[in-house]
């Protein structure tokens, strides 16, 4: 009677008998009642109860097992008992006993709270008169908005992630002006109308930390706002009493009110401006969230102590949310049927470009065009920053005022740099020359924290560091600089550095790349070094000089010590060899993978071999070694594979032509298979690339005529390499050569008529 009651007082619900008390499903036995017939029940209930209850029952067999299934009715009106509810409780065992129970006293009232029958409180009255619907404080807020635009992939995912059982606090942060509030606003009015069956919330408590708005005549102060754990209890409490859930005798005590309240109930409490509740008290209690309610904090830094679900908002999408958007605000500010695509689609791209989707700069758009200021002079204010002052200190001013000096300087370096560029973290210490620990773990993570650090993943592979345009026209123009001038030199003097790596020619752009600088300061340390090489021709002893500091400066760079390597071969020395290889051995200590090194060991060995009648087949069979290191890490790269070919020719050269020996073959078969990997393919080529491939053609020509005797083939492919150098001497004789092996009579022939020898 209690249970079917209490149904009855709440949603309405089942109730299935033959269900242990450990949830098995064990079937009706003999404990149970004999009788199951309605009437009987609907018997008892009149006995019992004051008004109607509308029930149906049935039995139902599952796995051949009997169940006895009540569904009851919700009740509109509240349903007390007429009489005391007592019966003989049966203790089974060996001796069955029984004494009196008293379940319920006459007039009281009995409700459903999760799955226990109570007896009714005030909590359960409120819920009744409001018909089980969600108890909140939502709509009373006034939203920014007259109307919520797209973040549907946002909205999923907050669902989603407030479905999660494992979810207490969820966290939406993003700048100010990002439309945090509205978001979530929205989102709670689409549970309070049931548009999300699935979440299942009896009341929400909205909270605001709000100190100021900002509307389009300007920042305008919140009286009401909590400024710390004391003022968001308070909020609460002040919630449960103007709600009616208090009894007369509940305690005084706020803070243990609120918490039972939360522990008690299924509860969706809303923060909104969480960062400036700067409260220890406050995390201790995100951090104990209770287990039935969740949170839902707005904020614009991100709460990095402790984990939480979170949700990052940026401007709306260019396509098709930030258009409608300002068609929206547009509107609502001229009070008509406007539309703003009709009259300004044409300047959509370029508001996006220096507002990023931001709402608040949509609608402050919206209102100066339904003020009649001309849309160019909007825009040239929006790139300058002029008549947006309010804005921008809204948007920016409390999150930066909080910054330290260096997180303040790293902040206006990313404002010195365009919407497309990004700087790395080595990029930012080097012009910054503040530490790069600090830069990585510290100042970038904090900049990141209250969304003013956007990161991306760059062509190279590296990450890169920019901020919204409209916080760089804040950071340029509206914080302190005093001392800034001088990063803005150095900011300067690296833009200038880049330009030359990039407009430098192609071979030292090409060895920049395949340096491994792992950062600005390496770039402009190789292409020191490549400058250096460069001298060595001139002055050998002072460009070691000059490399030597390069070293000492990055000694962990391996591209130096290949520079040193090289300069050292180039000079007249007669331990150039020994002291070159050392140089590039050491390069390979430092990075294992270090592809340049182990091709310039290749050509080292090879070209040093000449004259070293006793070593050189020990130093060919050293650049081999060398070469197919090289190809283990880029199979594909031409100059290890046009260096392995040549070692292979030369190893093939230096066997004696034997037609049963087919070691000859081998190896010049072996050096043809590289040859197919050593040519630069493409339309366009340089002139440089032009003459390595002739070259290449050389070498390949020779390996076809001498040593496989291939000479139709020898003819094809020095043709080819006259196509890339039609004068080259080497080429023409080679294919002088190859004709003459083909047809020695037809060659003399055309020899002699080209002399005029013959007619």
């Amino acid at each position: 009677m209690k249970d079917i009651v209490a149904f009855a007082n709440t949603k309405g619900g089942y109730l299935i008998f033959g269900v242990s008390n450990n949830f098995e499903w064990i079937g009706l036995d003999d404990r149970s009642d004999n009788d199951c017939d309605s009437a009987v029940i609907a018997d008892l209930l009149d006995s019992y109860c004051e008004g109607n209850i509308d029930f149906i029952s049935n039995i139902i067999h599952l796995d051949a097992k009997p169940f006895f299934v009540i569904y009851v009715h919700s009740s509109n009106e509240i349903l007390s008992f007429k009489k005391d509810g007592q019966y003989q409780k049966k203790i089974w065992g060996k001796d069955t006993k029984s004494f009196p129970e008293n379940i319920f006293k006459r007039n009281d009232v009995y409700c459903r709270r999760n799955s226990r029958s109570i007896k009714a409180d005030a909590v359960f009255f409120r819920k009744k008169n409001v018909k089980f619907k969600i108890i909140e404080n939502v709509l009373s807020q006034r939203n920014l908005y007259n109307e919520f635009i797209g973040r549907e992939e946002h909205l999923i995912d907050l669902h989603i992630k407030l479905k999660n059982p494992n979810n207490r606090i969820i966290q939406i942060d993003g700048i100010g002006g990002i439309g945090k509030t509205s978001f979530v606003h929205y989102f709670c009015e689409k549970i309070i109308k049931s548009e999300l069956q699935d979440i299942d919330f009896e009341f929400i408590i909205w909270t605001s930390s709000k100190r100021d708005k900002y509307t389009p005549l300007g920042i305008k102060n919140i009286e009401e706002y909590n400024s710390n754990y004391n003022d968001l209890i308070k909020d609460i409490y002040l919630f449960i009493q103007e709600q009616g859930l208090t009894e007369d005798e509940e305690s005084s005590d706020f803070e243990e009110t609120c918490l039972k309240f939360l522990n008690s109930y299924k509860v969706l409490l809303i923060v909104d401006n969480l960062e400036t509740l700067n409260d220890l008290e406050l995390l201790r209690l995100l951090e104990n969230f209770p287990n039935s309610s969740k949170a839902i904090l707005t904020t614009r830094e991100n709460l990095g102590s402790f984990f939480m679900a979170r949700i990052n908002l940026t401007g709306f999408k260019e396509v098709e949310e930030f258009p409608n958007f300002l068609d929206s605000q547009y509107k609502y500010f001229t009070n008509k049927n406007n539309s703003f695509l009709a009259l300004y689609r044409n300047k959509v791209r370029e508001l996006y470009k220096y507002t990023k989707g931001m709402p608040l700069a949509g609608q402050l758009i919206c209102y100066q065009l339904a003020n009649n200021i001309p849309i160019e002079l909007i825009i040239k204010n929006l790139k300058s920053g002029d008549a947006y002052r309010e804005i921008l200190t809204f948007c920016f001013e409390g999150s930066i005022s909080k910054l330290d000096v260096n997180q303040k300087k790293i902040l206006y370096l990313l404002s010195l740099t365009s919407d497309e560029d990004y700087l790395s973290a080595d990029d930012l210490h080097y012009i910054s020359e503040i530490d790069s620990d600090e830069i990585g773990f510290v100042i970038l993570p904090v900049l990141s924290s209250i969304s003013l650090a956007m990161s991306h993943a760059t062509e190279d592979g590296n990450i890169g560091y920019n901020i919204p345009h409209l916080a760089k026209v804040y950071a340029k123009r509206f914080i302190e600089q005093d001392g800034y001038t001088n990063l803005k030199e150095k900011y300067e003097q690296f833009l200038s550095e880049k330009k030359h790596f990039n407009d430098g020619d192609f071979n030292n752009t090409q060895l920049l790349k395949r340096s491994k600088a792992r950062n600005h300061k390496e770039t402009i340390a190789a292409d020191k070094a490549l400058r250096t090489l460069q001298l060595s021709n001139i002055d050998p002893d002072f460009a070691i000089e000059q490399i030597d500091e390069l070293i000492k400066m990055n000694s962990e760079f391996p591209f130096l010590y290949l520079m040193k390597g090289k300069i050292l071969d180039n000079i007249d020395h007669p331990k150039s060899f020994v002291l070159a290889k050392k140089e590039f051995l050491f390069s390979i200590d430092l990075d294992p993978n270090f592809l340049e090194s182990y091709i310039e060991l290749g050509y080292l060995e090879m070209k040093n071999r000449f004259g070293k009648n006793k070593y050189s087949k020990d130093m060919l069979n050293n650049a081999i070694h060398f070469f197919q290191k090289a190809i283990e890490i880029d199979p594909e790269n031409i100059r290890a594979n046009s260096g392995i070919a040549q070692a292979y020719t030369l190893q093939s050269n230096d066997v004696k032509y034997n037609p049963i020996d087919k070691e000859k073959h081998r190896l010049a078969d072996l050096a043809n298979e590289h040859y197919k990997f050593a040519y630069h393919r493409g339309d366009i080529l340089t002139n440089w690339q032009k003459h390595t491939n002739a070259i290449t053609s050389y070498n390949q020509s020779k390996n076809y005529l001498k040593n496989l005797r291939y000479f139709d083939k020898a003819m094809k492919c020095a043709e080819y390499g006259l196509s890339f150098e039609p004068t080259n001497k080497l080429l023409i004789n080679i294919r002088e050569e190859a004709s003459f092996r083909l047809n020695p009579k037809k060659f003399a022939e055309s020899s002699f008529r080209e002399k005029g020898w013959v007619k």
